[in-house]
């Protein structure tokens, strides 16, 4: 029988750390960007935010997948699915978290409990329940939930949401199709197992991905806005556009051989584009 320890680690896997970390970094990238100055009580309450509002909401959603996550591969190993938890453990485990990063997010401001309250709309009701299983357009809802740890984390510095604040969340949402579609595409006989579209009816794939595109390229403009805006991170936005020119000539090379080893080699451009923004804009903030 496995002990606390281990169950403990298979609840907290519920949250994808790795992508979490990536949803706390543009949170924090976004919070020291907007603050005047930081404060060691709110970066502590961003934590608990960020594990709660993001990695709670996510293992909120696990447990409403638990059913295709047992049809597919790539996730039926997880720990609901293969029973290495209960599923009244689980939902109370996700529930905590959201509460609790209800709770943190309220006591910074009412902008950044109003961030959670959306990611939570977005992910779970308009994502997950109303058209994840039926539409592949909910990639574009999901991405809206995506983009709301950056929010959060501006209005966290700034006291409330303004348009540098948008334009990060802005970058947040154009990368996560980038991010999350070329996933389904490389198990896309594991997402048709399970019956979750992932490419609109009657729509081909090189339609896909020229849409994709046009979503990588609107990343670097949001960028230089931003830059334009703030008056620095000229640096940064320089190297996400570089970063964004590379992965559209993957987009472009996967337009002309729509396979799995390109969308494998689209996979490994994602991450390093929006890292390098939320951490190249605050450091040039500092300089």
């Amino acid at each position: 029988m496995e002990g606390p320890l281990g169950r403990m680690l298979h609840l907290l896997s519920l949250t994808k750390p790795r992508q979490l970390a990536l949803l706390m970094l543009t949170m924090y990238g976004s919070y020291l960007v907007a603050a005047d100055h930081v404060d060691p009580g709110t970066l502590a309450l961003l934590f608990l935010v960020g594990l709660g509002g993001a990695g709670g909401v996510t293992a909120l959603n696990m447990y409403l997948d638990r059913d295709i996550d047992g049809l597919m591969k790539r996730t039926m190993s997880r720990p609901l699915p293969s029973g290495k938890i209960g599923e009244a453990e689980a939902m109370a485990f996700s529930t905590g978290l959201i509460v609790m990063g209800l709770v943190a997010a309220s006591m910074i401001n009412s902008y950044v409990a109003l961030a959670v309250l959306l990611g939570l709309f977005f992910d779970i009701i308009a994502y997950t329940e109303l058209s994840k299983r039926f539409s592949s357009l909910s990639l574009v809802l999901g991405s809206i939930a995506g983009s709301m740890p950056a929010l959060g984390g501006w209005a966290a510095g700034e006291g409330h949401i303004s348009l540098p604040g948008l334009l990060l969340a802005g970058m947040v949402f154009a990368w996560q199709p980038l991010h999350v579609w070329f996933i389904g595409f490389y198990y896309l006989e594991d997402y048709n197992r399970a019956g979750i579209p992932i490419v609109p009816h009657g729509v081909s794939l090189r339609v896909v991905a020229l849409v994709l595109v046009a979503s990588i390229a609107s990343i670097p403009v949001l960028a230089w806005a931003f830059s334009y805006v703030e008056g620095y991170g000229y640096i940064t936005s320089l190297l996400v556009t570089l970063l964004s020119l590379s992965a559209i000539r993957g987009a472009l090379a996967f337009y002309r051989d729509p396979s799995r080893r390109r969308a494998f080699s689209m996979l490994k451009m994602a991450s390093p584009i929006i890292a390098v923004a939320f951490i190249g804009y605050p450091v040039e903030a500092l300089i």
